[in-house]
């Protein structure tokens, strides 16, 4: 075996091994990817490597590193939230994690959008809280 086939298994096991502990199917990250199951299946098997596009999509699905998917440091897939409160992608809800996922690999201009968008909500329901409490 060559160092490129070695390295590039390494990568493959690595893929595969993040998708799973995220709980995530083949089908789910390639629809986030906007690629053909089969293309990403061969990722995870070795046959092909994605585009230096794709991998930073990949990197940025699941919250790693280059170098962690690449063959350097721990599997465990990480989220820092605002209180650098540590929690793990493969405990959330299949919803939460489409939404992290989604946010993730959108354009800097939709997140900042969303992130208005969500505490105005976050606003609303505390004001709403606050009007039941008051009764």
């Amino acid at each position: 075996m060559t160092n490129h086939e070695r390295k590039n298994n390494s990568f493959a096991l690595r893929l595969k091994l993040h998708r799973e502990s995220c709980h995530l199917t083949q089908q789910q990250v390639a629809d986030i990817l906007n690629i053909n199951r089969t293309t990403y299946t061969k990722y995870e098997t070795g046959v092909s490597e994605p585009s230096h596009e794709v991998l930073g999509k990949i990197v940025s699905i699941f919250g790693v590193d280059y170098n962690t998917l690449l063959g350097k440091g721990k599997l465990t897939p990480v989220v820092q939230d605002p209180f650098d409160n540590e929690f793990r992608l493969n405990n959330l809800s299949n919803d939460e994690k489409m939404l992290v996922i989604a946010y993730r690999v959108m354009s800097d201009e939709d997140k900042k959008s969303i992130l208005d968008s969500t505490k105005e909500m976050v606003k609303r329901e505390k004001a709403k809280g606050s009007d039941e409490n008051s009764d």
